[in-house]
């Protein structure tokens, strides 16, 4: 959907209309309100209020050509029920992300050594290897080791002794000036981690109003990130349970279009706040506007954690 910031027009007299000469706009996919209704998002029952759309700075959103990020909190057990609505500048290395799969070296043993034709043999066979068949493989593959005389023996002999006494299959090993082969593999052990993504946003207010936009921003994302913990105040009746925190969904505003299903670069899928640090120092010098309590400065650094592992097919949805 497309919100207008301006739209100038101007009168035709040879059409007798009004013309349009030029318009200002971004995309907008978040929730709605009904204009009968302020307070009931669309979707959402009258029981359920919708958060207060904070931004910082100010004027974020008021210019089409502004880069941005839209911040979106949803309820855990409800995912339909938005609990965060912030809109906040590009800071410097918003841009990063990576990806990661694991892998290790895996050492076959001997049976690296006949691995190959066993697998040949199953192929040929359907799967129908029987024992003899791999008695047949396994000796004639120890025959061919032969050729290399009594080393392997010894050095066979020296790694099963090294259990009793330890360092045998070293000086075995030295003395024959040779090592067992150890047939070294690389296995793919699948993705090792989720993704994760830094925001170090350093907030300064122009004056009181927006330092106390700034730390309503930062009490949102404090309790989007921490559990519910209902009753953990009675010293009596303390609560067994904590309730999950909120999920987040982050989309990127560039030029004042949203980047989902265009963004050459990359998207950021459902996330989790795995952490925010908070800084109030003014060049580790507190200062506060005159008569208040709001700082001059906040640095607000966020760390997110992608719930679902990557693959493929979401590279191919932009992710």
């Amino acid at each position: 959907m497309k919100i207008y910031t301006e739209i100038i027009y101007s009168w035709n007299e040879e059409r007798g209309e009004l013309v349009q000469e030029s318009s200002k706009s971004y995309d907008y996919d978040g929730p709605l309100t009904l204009c009968n209704d302020t307070t009931t998002p669309i979707g959402q029952s009258s029981a359920q209020t919708r958060p207060q759309p904070m931004q910082y700075p100010s004027n974020l959103t008021s210019f089409a050509a502004d880069n941005w990020i839209h911040f979106q909190g949803y309820s855990f057990k409800n995912p339909s029920r938005l609990t965060l609505d912030i809109a906040m500048y590009l800071p410097g290395g918003a841009l990063g992300t990576s990806y990661k799969s694991e892998y290790e070296s895996v050492g076959l043993g001997q049976a690296g050594a006949f691995g190959g034709k066993i697998i040949s043999a199953l192929r040929n066979s359907g799967g129908g290897l029987d024992l003899q068949k791999l008695m047949d493989i396994t000796t004639g593959t120890t025959s061919a080791l032969a050729s290399e005389g009594l080393t392997p023996t010894l050095l066979k002999g020296a790694e099963r002794l090294d259990a009793l006494q330890a360092g045998t299959k070293t000086i075995m090993e030295r003395a024959e000036g040779a090592v067992l082969n150890p047939f070294l593999v690389v296995a793919y052990k699948g993705p090792s981690d989720m993704r994760t993504h830094d925001f170090d946003f350093q907030m300064l207010p122009q004056d009181e109003a927006e330092s106390e936009t700034c730390m309503k921003i930062v009490k949102a994302f404090k309790k989007a990130m921490l559990p519910s913990h209902a009753g953990g105040d009675s010293p009596t009746a303390p609560s067994m349970l904590f309730g999950y925190p909120d999920t987040f969904k982050i989309t990127f505003f560039i030029d004042g279009r949203t980047t989902k299903g265009t963004n050459p670069m990359f998207n950021i899928g459902k996330s989790v706040l795995t952490a925010c640090e908070l800084n109030y120092d003014t060049e580790n010098v507190p200062l506060f506007f005159d008569g208040t309590q709001n700082p001059v400065s906040i640095n607000m650094k966020l760390s997110f954690m992608e719930t679902e592992v990557m693959h493929r097919g979401k590279v191919d949805r932009g992710m």
